[in-house]
């Protein structure tokens, strides 16, 4: 089944954030749903989100001809969240109305050579443009990273992003395949990118949150990583013995049991900063070594986590945020993964999708994800945007 939606709010006013969904395998269809969806909006950009199990080259560039005035971001993913289906398929996509929004992309391209300074002076100088042409009310700032998520460079490019744009709040995501690792690829203005990815500068008059969660806490068991390589995201080693050894070890698992939901249910922290953030593991190499979603060096010590209920944690910090902002009119959200795999094995998918629909949230599954300078895994990221001003 099909399903679109435009996000009338709960008020007469027209809305200013339209949403959209479609779990049609044809792209004529699946094209005629996303603009049902997003016929409310006088979009000043839409990000469109698609399954890479999908013919997303034949959504592109006839969604992004469909509206010339609007700027179209967007990249492949491994899964979608929506108010009514939060699975491996399906494409949405979101739009901004130009009312309450004005925006400026910054395309990093060859990110295999990809130089800091160089990022640092293209995004500050998209500020600066951003800066020359809003409105005097627009004056809520954003940026959304969307990275090639099979690049290894979101850590290099959330840093340049943060330093050149000082306070304003970042999020992101890694685009992802739907683990087959192979390639995934970036969506701007109808073209297809891949070595590629987007810094999306935004201001809004409308009340807006930049947010993270995660449902986990540290448990008493660390270990230490003794061998790695940071630039490949693999760990040979932890407390010298074979990595993935040692970590089934840790867990009380075979290594022939090592999976994406093993991995999702016993994720390992590090601390950053006084807090602690998730490092999941990707998958183990044939050799036994661990590859993880995120940058790990030799010498960083590694706590094991444990789960607190996904459910409760989503649902309080939301209740929390729409508090803050005057009610969520809409919240984009990118979600790792290994989140929608835990929830899966737990059965508990449908109750998340009624929490999605609470606080009308929609977004993607996430090879990664990027707040402030930090990249980050199995975790929630996102931009809310509240009610009108009164």
């Amino acid at each position: 089944m099909s399903i679109a939606e435009a996000d009338i709010t709960r008020e007469t006013r027209a809305p200013v954030v339209c949403r959209a969904w479609s779990k049609s395998r044809n792209p004529a269809r699946m094209l005629e749903e996303l603009k049902q969806g997003l016929g409310a909006c006088n979009p000043a950009l839409i990000a469109l989100f698609v399954s890479s199990n999908l013919p997303y080259e034949d959504v592109v560039a006839p969604l992004a001809a469909a509206y010339p005035q609007a700027e179209l971001v967007g990249c492949t993913t491994a899964g979608s969240l929506t108010s009514s289906y939060y699975e491996g398929d399906g494409a949405v996509a979101v739009a901004f109305d130009r009312s309450a929004f004005s925006f400026e992309i910054c395309l990093l391209q060859k990110l295999g050579a990809f130089s800091m300074a160089a990022a640092g002076e293209a995004i500050e100088a998209a500020y600066f443009q951003l800066l020359r042409k809003l409105d005097p009310d627009q004056q809520n700032f954003f940026a959304m990273l969307l990275v090639d998520g099979l690049s290894r460079r979101e850590e290099e490019i959330a840093a340049s992003t943060y330093a050149a744009l000082d306070e304003v709040p970042i999020f992101g995501a890694s685009a992802g395949d739907n683990l087959n690792f192979d390639t995934t690829q970036i969506f701007l203005n109808g073209r297809v990118l891949e070595d590629s990815a987007l810094v999306v500068l935004g201001a809004s008059s409308r009340p807006v949150e930049v947010f993270k969660l995660e449902h986990f806490r540290p448990t008493e068991d660390r270990v230490v990583v003794t061998s790695a390589d940071p630039e490949r995201r693999i760990v040979w080693s932890i407390n010298a013995e074979p990595a993935a050894d040692e970590y089934a070890r840790l867990i009380g698992a075979d290594v022939a049991a090592l999976t994406p939901e093993i991995f999702a249910a016993n994720p390992l922290l590090v601390r950053v900063g006084g807090e602690y953030h998730v490092r999941a593991i990707q998958k183990v190499t044939s050799d036994g070594a661990l590859h993880f979603f995120c940058a790990i060096d030799e010498g960083i010590v590694l706590t094991l986590a444990h789960p607190e209920d996904m459910r409760d944690n989503l649902s309080e910090h939301m209740a929390r945020l729409s508090q803050r902002i005057g009610g969520v009119e809409a919240a984009l959200c990118f979600d790792c993964i290994l989140r929608r795999l835990e929830a899966e094995r737990l059965g508990i998918t449908g109750d998340l999708i009624d929490i999605f629909d609470k606080f009308r949230m929609i977004g993607f599954n996430t090879y990664g994800e990027q707040y402030r300078f930090l990249h980050l895994s199995q975790t929630l990221t996102g931009l809310a945007i509240g009610g009108a001003r009164t």
